[in-house]
Order: C-alpha cells, then sequence, then structure tokens
C-alpha cells in the first residue's frame, strides 16, 4: 500500500503553485489552516498545504508468518491436553517409587471420573474439530452455496458437542454432588452470554473474521494473508470522516479480538486446571498451593498465546496506520486572543500544527494529519496505543518473557519429581510464544524506527515552511 503521495510540484517555484482563497473552508474533505483551499481536488489537497504533505509515508512491513487457525487450534489442543495431564497429576500422585508401596502407576487412576475427562476432552477438541471441517467445507463446496453450507456445518457440530457434554454431565451428576455439576457449568455459560449474547461464532472461532470467501492464491499472497487472519485492511483516504470511521471499525474488531482471546484462554484454564480439582474425592490431599499455581501459570501462558496469535504485526501495522491518518488533539491551556484559530469542523483534515476551538476549548493538531475529533477520549486512546506499534507487542513480550523467569526461578527450587516435570513441561509450551513475540518485536522495532526518522523529517520540514 503506498504511503504519502508525492507533489508534482514540489520541486517548482512559488509562482506555480495554484491559486487559493483565504478567505473560506473548503466544505468536504478540505483542509482546515490560517489560509484554507476552495477549488482543489481531494488529490492535490492530500498532497501538499502550501508545501507541507498531508498523507503519512508508511514503510511497508515485512510478510512475518503467522501460524493458521488450524495448525494453531492444533497446538493448542497438544497444549491444552499436557496441562490436563499434569493437573491430575498435581492430584492424584502415588508413591509408586517405594518398595513397600501397594500403587503400581504413578496416578490412582481409579480415582478420576472418565465422564469428567470426556468433558474436559469435549471442551479442548471443539476448536480443532471445527476448523477442520471448515477446512473440508471450504474446500467442497460451491462458492454460492458455501454460507449456507457453514452455518449449517456449525449448528450440526453445536448439536453434537452439546448432545456429548449433556450426556457427560448425566452421569457425572449421578455419582457426584449435583452442586459440582453446576461448578463446572454455571461459570462458564454466564460469562459467554455475557459477553456474546446468543452468537455461537466465538464458541467455535478465536477469530473474527467473517464465513470464509474463496479468494484467488496470488491475492492472499500479496497481501500476506493466512486464513484471513489479517482481513482488515487499511485505505489511505484524504477524508477525514472516513477516517474516523475507519478508526471505529478497527476498535471495534481489536475488542472483539480482545474479548475471544480471553475467553478463550481463561475458559481453558477453567476446563483443564479447575474442573479436575471440583470433583477432586473429598478424602484426597493435595498441594493446595502447587496446584493454584499451575492454573495461574497456565492460564498466563495461554493468555500470552492467545494475544499473539489474535494482534499479529501485519494487523498491528494496520492499526499503526489508522492511527498515523487520525492523529491527535492537545489541550491548549494558556488562551491568547492574538492566535488565530478556527472552529473544528467535522469534514476538514487538519495539518500539523493547527489551532481550534471545539466546545469552548483551544486545540492543538499533531501529526501530519488530524482527523481526529477534539476532547474525544476513545481518538485519543486509539492514537495512544497504537501510534507506536510496538508498545502493544513490547507489552505482551514482557509479560511473556516474565512468565519464563518466573517458572527457571520456581524450576531450580522445586526438589518434588513431580514439581519438576510439571514446571518443565510448562516451561517449554511457553518458549514458542516467547519466540514468536520476540520475533515480532525486533522487525517491528526496526521497521517503525525507519519509520519515526521519516516522520520527524517531515514535521520538522513543515515546522521550517511555517516559520
Amino acid at each position: 500500500m503506498p504511503g504519502g503521495r508525492r507533489n508534482p510540484g514540489g520541486r517548482s517555484n512559488n509562482s506555480s503553485r495554484p491559486q487559493v482563497n483565504n478567505s473560506s473552508l473548503t466544505t468536504h474533505g478540505g483542509i482546515g489552516n490560517p489560509n484554507s483551499f476552495v477549488g482543489l481536488d481531494e488529490k492535490k489537497l492530500g498532497e501538499t498545504w502550501i508545501g507541507r504533505p498531508l498523507a503519512p509515508k508508511h514503510v511497508p512491513i515485512p510478510v512475518v508468518p503467522i501460524d493458521g487457525q488450524l495448525s494453531f487450534e492444533a497446538l493448542s489442543l497438544g497444549i491444552s491436553t499436557v496441562a490436563v495431564g499434569l493437573q491430575l497429576l498435581n492430584l492424584y500422585r502415588t508413591v509408586w517409587w517405594l518398595p513397600q508401596s501397594y500403587n503400581e502407576y504413578t496416578m490412582n487412576f481409579y480415582l478420576i471420573d472418565p465422564y469428567l475427562l470426556g468433558f474436559i476432552g469435549t471442551m479442548l477438541v471443539r476448536r480443532l474439530v471445527y476448523a477442520l471441517l471448515r477446512r473440508l467445507v471450504d474446500s467442497v463446496a460451491p462458492v454460492r452455496w458455501l454460507p449456507i453450507a457453514q452455518r449449517i456445518m456449525r449448528i450440526f457440530l453445536l448439536f453434537v458437542i452439546l448432545g456429548v457434554l449433556c450426556w457427560c454431565l448425566y452421569h457425572m451428576s449421578e455419582n457426584h454432588n449435583p452442586m459440582k455439576v453446576f461448578y463446572l457449568c454455571y461459570p462458564s455459560i454466564s460469562v459467554y452470554f455475557l459477553m456474546f449474547g446468543v452468537s455461537i461464532g466465538p464458541f467455535f472461532d478465536i477469530s473474527t473474521t467473517p464465513l470464509y470467501i474463496k479468494e484467488d492464491r496470488k491475492t492472499k499472497y500479496l497481501l500476506g494473508l493466512d486464513d484471513c487472519a489479517d482481513k482488515p485492511l487499511h485505505n489511505c483516504s484524504l477524508s477525514a470522516p472516513t477516517i474516523r470511521a475507519e478508526v471505529l471499525s478497527l476498535r471495534s474488531d481489536f475488542n472483539r479480538r480482545l474479548k475471544r482471546a480471553l475467553f478463550a484462554s481463561s475458559g481453558t484454564a477453567y476446563v483443564c486446571g479447575i474442573a479436575p480439582i471440583i470433583f477432586v474425592p473429598p478424602h484426597l490431599h493435595f498441594n493446595v498451593s502447587w496446584v493454584v499455581q499451575h492454573i495461574v501459570l497456565f492460564w498466563l501462558g495461554r493468555l500470552s498465546a492467545h494475544f499473539a496469535q489474535a494482534y499479529p504485526v501485519r494487523y498491528c501495522d494496520v492499526l499503526h496506520r489508522a492511527a498515523l491518518h487520525l492523529g491527535r488533539w492537545t489541550k491548549v491551556e494558556g488562551r491568547n486572543n492574538h492566535i488565530p484559530t478556527q472552529l473544528w469542523n467535522d469534514s476538514v483534515l487538519w495539518p500539523h500544527g493547527s489551532l481550534v476551538k471545539h466546545n469552548k476549548e483551544l486545540y492543538r493538531s499533531e501529526g501530519l494529519c488530524t482527523a481526529a475529533e477534539p476532547g474525544n477520549s476513545s481518538h485519543y486512546r486509539f492514537h495512544a496505543l497504537f501510534s507506536n506499534p510496538t508498545m502493544l507487542i513490547c507489552s505482551l513480550l514482557g509479560l511473556q518473557l516474565a512468565l519464563v523467569v518466573i517458572q527457571l526461578l520456581v524450576l531450580l527450587r522445586t526438589i518434588e519429581w513431580y514439581q519438576i516435570l510439571s514446571m518443565t513441561l510448562l516451561l517449554v509450551t511457553n518458549y514458542y510464544t516467547l519466540f514468536k513475540l520476540a520475533r515480532d518485536y525486533l522487525v517491528c522495532w526496526k521497521v517503525y524506527r525507519a519509520e519515526q526518522i521519516v516522520q520527524e523529517k517531515t514535521q520538522a520540514a513543515i515546522s521550517n515552511v511555517a516559520q
């Protein structure tokens, strides 16, 4: 996607510049400044404002490989299965190695409810089965019948999954106190309906992309898409309302991804870590602090993995480009009546350093162009979060690095065999996420460092022209 456009008349003298009307503002997609333009088309307005470029120059991001939906779900299933096994080991371990021990196995398998294992396995495998069936439907169904086929497949799979879960819960209620079944189901169900309502999509799919549409492979390669993971694309528009509408759409998509990542990681941690504790026999004694620590560390690891999958580099780059076009306003505290100002107009794309009045307050624009609404907290937060895209990835990297360091310190202090085994396997599962986040951060840091240098030089040139 091209960045800022070049001015074809940038090398000419001042006499070659188009004549402008200084008495009024442009009404649609215009540029707000003390000497406003009338009669220029949108392209010329976007290219310069008396030699000032208005479109930020974007540095192209390299193609960074990401996990597809199928591979990510397969990896998540493997990690979750290991976590369930380790939690069961923490609860039902034996002293099988002692000479006087009557146990032949490392765990008391007879104490584990098989229907509980069926319930946990069904909850863990549902997203992988959905990804496989979706891939099958996408490859077999005709294009015009694809949305209907996907909906039928989703409804059919939902009834199958719910049937298996109800069958497991029925037998569990016969063998255990029904309140335990209530504790198992109620938190997940209540949180799900609170976050997503009656939609069944988030139950199977953690992505926020719409129903899959077959695309040309060459197009997907050029865009760097993989299973439509980076579907939101940026449009370098010169219209302020269009930029704000794009920011609103991206903010909604970011929040949807956040909710799905939180629910997926928390639900997995609840099923893998807390569900086995609920059905522990009353006479069984175990290390409570170690079991709780296992749940917290596993949840943090899954949280980082889902965030890394939901917010890849190219998606963060889309948010960053939109933030550059959005710009931001800073409130000017000291009011000077002699400063030339204008009333803020929602159809104007304001250049760097513009002074406007809005809601009886004075604001100054920052950035090459500003389409944000002065005093709008959501616009301010969007720019603050994504004007520097390395902030998000650096935060995730810091969380994952702190998690790995804590696990290493705990591992150095453990002496029990099951604790060493449990912490070692959890540590290994977090290395892959740490590698992905470190790679993404290094790529972003190098790319956006170069982009920042370009932006600073451009703003310095604008300030010199204004003076």
